[in-house]
């Protein structure tokens, strides 16, 4: 059932995009703000598929509608994490470096997107196949979409705020970024890892990714005020859509 539904959402979504973001075959400024969230909206949807397929080639028939427990959903995807990491990094690299806006090469900023989305559905897999993470999902579905709903409200409330602050505060969050990820190689290193520690950093996670929704939306629609034709909504998408999935990472192995 679940198969069904990420299937007939991405259907919907697409004819959705087709219809609002391309004219003549390519896309176009016109509701730009409104189009990147179709995109976004489409990145899960994806996902959801590419996960589907993930359940379909990992598991035998009768385990496919089995909800199986952490260790073994691990065991499924261990030897396949690195390279799997591997790809989402790279593509995610070259898409970053891609043009925000240009009249060609929108075919290949889909593709790279597309590889991009599939590798880190193949992390996201045993959110969804284990039985230990199924007691959460779907509550911290919810919480990360009300938490984004208001995040992105607070655009609306404060644009003159947010806007003049853009700069100084990426930089700062950037280098909050940096220094989590160094202080959690170096716990991982050390094993002075605990569940106390974890649980602190994941909301200090959670706070940095809550700015960074904040600031990423507001710089929408300064690009939405740029745009003259030919945007690249794969990559405009894609910083909202990590965004969430480390919001959403963290909660649930919090």
């Amino acid at each position: 059932m679940y198969n069904f539904f990420s299937i007939l959402a991405t259907f919907i979504l697409i004819i959705m995009i087709y219809l609002n973001a391309f004219v003549k075959g390519k896309p176009h400024c016109n509701h730009f703000i409104k189009n990147v969230y179709l995109y976004l909206a489409l990145s899960f949807s994806l996902c959801g598929v590419f996960i589907q397929i993930y359940n379909y080639l990992l598991n035998t028939k009768e385990n496919r509608d089995k909800l199986l427990d952490k260790e073994t959903t691990i065991h499924q995807i261990q030897k396949y994490i690195i390279p799997t990491f591997i790809i989402s990094i790279v593509s995610i690299v070259i898409l970053s470096l891609r043009p925000i806006f240009s009249k060609s090469g929108y075919v290949l900023n889909h593709f790279i997107w597309l590889i991009f989305l599939a590798s880190i559905s193949f992390t996201l897999y045993p959110y969804f196949k284990s039985v230990e993470y199924s007691v959460s999902l779907q509550r911290v579905i919810i919480t990360t979409t009300v938490l984004f709903l208001l995040l992105t409200s607070i655009v609306e409330i404060f644009p003159t705020f947010i806007k003049q602050t853009y700069t100084k505060m990426m930089v700062g969050l950037l280098l909050a970024l940096i220094a989590i990820i160094i202080s959690e190689i170096y716990l991982y290193l050390t094993n002075k890892y605990t569940n106390d520690l974890y649980k602190i950093i994941s909301y200090i996670v959670i706070f940095v990714f809550s700015l960074f929704i904040i600031y990423d939306t507001s710089r929408l629609y300064e690009y939405s005020k740029q745009c003259v034709n030919s945007p690249n909504y794969p990559l405009l998408s894609t910083g909202l859509f990590l965004d969430i999935i480390n919001i959403f990472s963290r909660l649930m192995n919090d």
